[in-house]
């Protein structure tokens, strides 16, 4: 069976079952449809009195360029494992369509140089808190998320809010770099990070003290922009992390 086919049958799939498919992957797979089928999301977002339009249009857009093969073979891959749908088995290649993807991009010297370049000036900007500065280094559809906890900035109207919220929380933040990665996928950096906590950020309250923990930055490299695509930020907030600073762990999960 083709990939054209399977993604037919999972169509189908999905049609049939949607009533047993909750609304997360239900959005999800909307998605990776209007990618696959009309490519890079179009028209104005939808105002706030129809919210599901609005979240579908959000979810398409966060798919930025994907290719409409990829996007194929995401919707396959999560409609496969949906337990009461009966797709035939995903190959190894189509299990890992996107990382192929990916290793199989060429890297030039000259490229190489563009990226790190790219990346020294945006930590300049970063350290001489210069947000125009950063937004420089981006696309104009960029997207900063923080998986951690669902937390997403989008375009450079977001970007500019994430600095500022950080900024503000963290005046005197001071970032040491520990290891970093170049490729034509972009730039991985791993840094520990040095603040005094000034006010609320995210889900933890503002403490007064400073405090120290690590953080892991992917800067997803656009080719043809040139430019970063934005971040995507997690931090080592374990539970030792809230026990050493006295803070109240705002998951479940991290009181035990």
């Amino acid at each position: 069976m083709s990939s054209d086919q399977k993604f037919q049958k999972a169509c189908s799939e999905v049609e049939k079952n949607n009533t047993k498919i909750n609304q997360s992957t239900l959005l999800k797979l909307y998605s990776y449809y209007k990618q696959a089928t009309e490519g890079t999301a179009t028209g104005e977002r939808p105002g706030l009195t129809s919210f599901r339009s609005r979240a579908k249009y959000d979810g398409w857009k966060a798919l930025g360029r994907m290719s409409s093969e990829e996007a194929k073979g995401n919707y396959i891959r999560v409609v496969s494992e949906l337990e009461f749908v009966d797709l035939e088995p995903l190959t190894f290649e189509e299990k890992h369509a996107a990382a192929k993807e990916m290793l199989n991009r060429e890297l030039d010297p000259e490229e190489y140089e563009e990226i790190k370049k790219l990346w020294k000036a945006h930590s300049v900007a970063e350290d001489n808190r210069d947000i125009e500065g950063l937004m420089a280094t981006l696309t104009e559809d960029c997207r900063y998320e923080i998986p951690q906890i669902g937390k997403i900035y989008e375009n450079k109207v977001g970007a500019t809010q994430f600095y500022n919220d950080l900024l503000g929380a963290f005046p005197d933040i001071d970032f040491r770099l520990i290891q970093i990665y170049i490729g034509p996928q972009g730039v991985v950096e791993e840094a520990r990070v040095k603040a005094t906590h000034e006010k609320d950020w995210l889900v933890i309250p503002a403490s007064g003290q400073e405090i120290e923990f690590e953080t892991a930055i992917f800067f997803p490299w656009d080719s043809k922009a040139r430019k970063f695509k934005g971040e995507r930020v997690y931090f080592n907030f374990d539970r030792k992390f809230y026990e050493k600073y006295g803070i109240a762990p705002p998951f479940p999960e991290l009181k035990e």
